[in-house]
């Protein structure tokens, strides 16, 4: 989800499509962020740019603090224009100012959301209340002060103060030199984030102790709702404090509470010019904020908290490992999959307990706890690659949803912490279980998931708290498709909400089928056909259809009645029957005409009828091709959208991260398998990136991809091997790799307009009466 201009790409009519690669775009006079602090370390971890998405409107809105794989904490700075609605990340690298550092952010989601308990470090007395006037305590900085890598952020503000943070999962660990000064102090900002807080609480507990709570929510405008704790401990005593409420500045005051607080914390800097500080939060009480602070940071060691994080994020990022081919490509994969493996995330405290959809205390049993699921954007990519190569930390993701169900009465749509935020359409927690089922990951209850997936689809009027899970489905059973005269969590979102829908109901269908029932694979593989009541035969694209069965005329531009997208490019949203889409536009022939039409621009946003990266809907359609009988085509178009739109500079991704959904794409397309059909286990098939790349399974299994002569400039596939034996098949299944496997590529930079082009070789599709 978006909500942002994006960079055009165009394609040349005269079909640039088999030209060379375009040179990589790098800012004038910069180098590739931090670079040679990152190469010291010659391990993945060492190849992350943290940096990558945080510049442009249209970039990755992503952040750049510290945190770790999955963690609740992301320590991260906040700039001036950072959380708007037209720079919804939390950081925007052309900022110089930094307004402070919070403790929680997302990469990418599309709206401002979280950044709570903002703390900023300042030299001065504090005047004037934060709640009044927060500019002035904002602190200028250059960004080639600033260095980040997996688990930590520093910079060095213009006045002198020095700011080094490092994570753990809950928690983190700073240092802060100040200039000699007898007011070094903190701004605990409390009663500002992202979107509102509704309350929040300081506490001075101790002369080196701060605690407190924020409550919040509306996360688009959205009326969800989360309260986080956090404890605050000092190296050595503050010599004064104050707080705020409102315009009212109260110093000595111990405690306040409201909208509008906060509160100081001053040191005398002078002698010793260094503060540490080592904070943590919860979702269920500062005591057990207390109890993650003493678990994870017993000690005031930030090097010992760097190292481990580093260390951390290596053993994650070492599931896989790509070598050979160019250094950039290899520090945008690496960022790419770091940011695949930032959420969901944990959510649960060191001793279990966490805050259900009920709001009630819980202790979670044999799994860990997780929470913020894009779920209209993770289920096409993210899902998969976790599924793939971490089956347990998928397995529980799966089984934190289904507890979920049972708390909050349906599926979530969009949680944020332990609640339903509303956002989007569909039911996308349908394709998210099935993708880890079909993918691998086990480790959920699969029966009780597929209890609560038919509770949402067949019974009307369920609610994940106080939002629909199937947003107007006595329509959708009642006509087979809703538009634009039904009611609905989007107004005039018809088509968009069928699709969505029979996506849905496609993945009821397959973890049915897997799970041995077959009365309900057949009603909802019946169900998942609805799709063709969208297709406007007269104009040849998805289209609105009113209850009485007509079609409103649409252009193929035209995105009123779509979300986040336009008739062009919602026609192909189908990836589990594309033959018969190929079949209604009238055959293959004439897809692919469309489609060499549709890829005249490559990042083209929701007003124009061409490709749109930068937006999940089509994140699937360069592998059309593959369906189509002219897989060449797919193989230049992802090599194009790979080195021309995903770089190693802060502009270098081409729309918003969507929790990993982004950055998981690029992940697949640079390994040359992608995970087109949701719910289906197997990949549709591009050229790798790279000469090598090793996935390591989470059963102990290895998938090996080589890539003889890949580069940026060989795109072609002119053969393939699988465990030494020719494969001519542009798709491969899960179980066929499962086990361990090589696949063995060979390239060049002219097409092969043979390899996989016959009927025999494209991916499947699946018809009402595929059994």
């Amino acid at each position: 989800m978006r909500f942002h201009s994006v960079r055009r790409v165009p394609m040349p009519r005269s079909f640039l499509l088999f030209s060379l690669p375009a040179a990589v775009f790098l800012w004038p006079n910069t180098v590739e962020l931090a670079a040679s602090a990152m190469e010291v370390d010659s391990g993945p971890a060492g190849l992350v740019n943290t940096f990558i998405g945080t510049a442009g409107r249209d970039a990755g809105a992503t952040f750049p603090g510290a945190t770790l794989p999955f963690g609740m904490v992301q320590w991260s700075p906040d700039t001036s224009n950072g959380f708007t609605r037209k720079n919804v990340g939390s950081y925007q690298y052309g900022d110089d100012m930094i307004r402070d550092f919070s403790l929680t952010h997302l990469s990418g989601p599309g709206c401002p959301v979280l950044g709570d308990v903002a703390i900023q470090p300042f030299v001065g007395e504090i005047k004037t209340s934060p709640a009044i006037n927060p500019a002035m305590y904002r602190a200028r900085f250059s960004h080639s002060d600033e260095e980040a890598s997996p688990g930590y952020y520093s910079v060095r503000f213009d006045d002198g103060i020095q700011i080094k943070l490092a994570a753990t999962l809950r928690g983190g660990i700073g240092k802060f030199d100040f200039p000699p000064s007898l007011n070094s102090t903190f701004i605990f900002d409390v009663g500002r984030n992202a979107t509102e807080v509704y309350n929040a609480r300081v506490e001075i507990e101790a002369p080196e102790k701060v605690e407190g709570s924020v409550s919040s929510g509306a996360f688009c405008h959205s009326t969800n709702h989360y309260k986080i704790y956090f404890v605050a401990e000092f190296n050595h005593p503050f010599s004064s404090f104050g707080a705020w409420s409102g315009a009212d500045l109260n110093q000595g005051q111990h405690t306040v509470e409201g909208a509008h607080t906060g509160g100081w914390v001053t040191f005398d800097t002078t002698r010793n010019q260094t503060v540490e500080m080592r904070i943590a939060i919860s979702y269920v009480s500062v005591t057990n904020a207390e109890k993650n602070l003493a678990e994870e940071i017993p000690g005031w060691d930030l090097g010992a908290v760097q190292r481990d994080g580093r260390n951390r994020w290596s053993r994650e990022l070492e599931r896989i490992a790509v070598s050979g081919g160019d250094a950039s490509d290899r520090r945008v994969f690496y960022s790419a999959l770091y940011r695949s493996f930032l959420h969901p995330n944990t959510f649960n405290d060191v001793n279990g307990e966490y805050r259900g959809f009920d709001n009630r205390v819980h202790v979670a049993q044999g799994f860990t706890v997780y929470a913020n699921y894009s779920g209209w954007d993770i289920y096409r990519t993210e899902v998969q690659l976790l599924a793939l190569v971490q089956p347990k930390v998928a397995g529980d993701m799966v089984q934190s949803l289904v507890v979920d169900a049972a708390q909050g009465g349906a599926l979530p749509v969009w949680p944020v912490a332990n609640d339903e935020a509303c956002q989007m359409v569909g039911s996308p927690a349908c394709p998210i279980i099935a993708d880890a089922y079909a993918f691998g990951a086990r480790g959920f209850d699969a029966k009780a998931a597929l209890v609560a997936m038919l509770k949402g689809a067949t019974v009307p009027g369920v609610h994940c708290n106080r939002c629909l899970e199937w947003d107007d489905l006595d329509t959708y059973l009642k006509y087979g498709y809703l538009g634009p005269d039904t009611r609905g969590r989007r107004l005039h979102s018809g088509p968009s909400q069928t699709l969505e829908y029979t996506t849905a109901d496609f993945s009821i269908a397959q973890l049915a089928k897997a799970l041995g029932d077959s009365a309900t694979y057949a009603n909802f593989m019946h169900r998942a056909q609805f799709w063709r009541n969208t297709f406007d035969a007269s104009t040849g694209y998805a289209g609105p259809r009113t209850k009485d069965g007509k079609f409103i005329p649409t252009p193929p531009d035209a995105h009123t009645y779509f979300v986040e997208g336009n008739a062009a490019q919602y026609s192909w949203m189908v990836p589990y029957n594309l033959h018969a889409v190929f079949d209604l536009m009238g055959g293959n022939a004439r897809a692919i005409a469309r489609l060499d039409g549709f890829f005249t621009e490559l990042n083209a946003g929701e007003d124009a009828p061409y490709f749109w990266v930068g937006n999940e809907p089509v994140f699937s359609i360069p592998w059309a091709y593959d369906f189509a009988g002219a897989p060449w085509r797919t193989q230049a178009i992802v090599r194009r959208v790979e080195t021309e739109l995903f770089t190693a500079q802060p502009d270098g991704e081409p729309g918003n991260d969507d929790l990993g959904a982004m950055a998981a794409w690029y992940v697949f397309a640079a390994l040359g398998i992608y995970p087109a059909i949701p719910a289906v286990g197997g990949f549709t098939i591009n050229s790798p990136l790279f000469p090598k790349a090793t996935i390591h399974l989470g059963k102990g299994k290895t998938i090996i991809v080589e890539g003889e002569n890949a580069s940026p400039s060989t795109p072609y596939i002119e053969g393939i091997s699988v465990n030494g034996r020719p494969y001519q098949r542009t798709w491969i299944s899960y179980d066929d790799l499962n086990g361990g496997a090589t696949l063995k590529f060979t390239l060049g930079d002219t097409p092969n307009r043979n390899w996989g082009s016959r009927p025999e070789d494209a991916p499947p599709s699946f018809g009402e009466a595929n059994h």
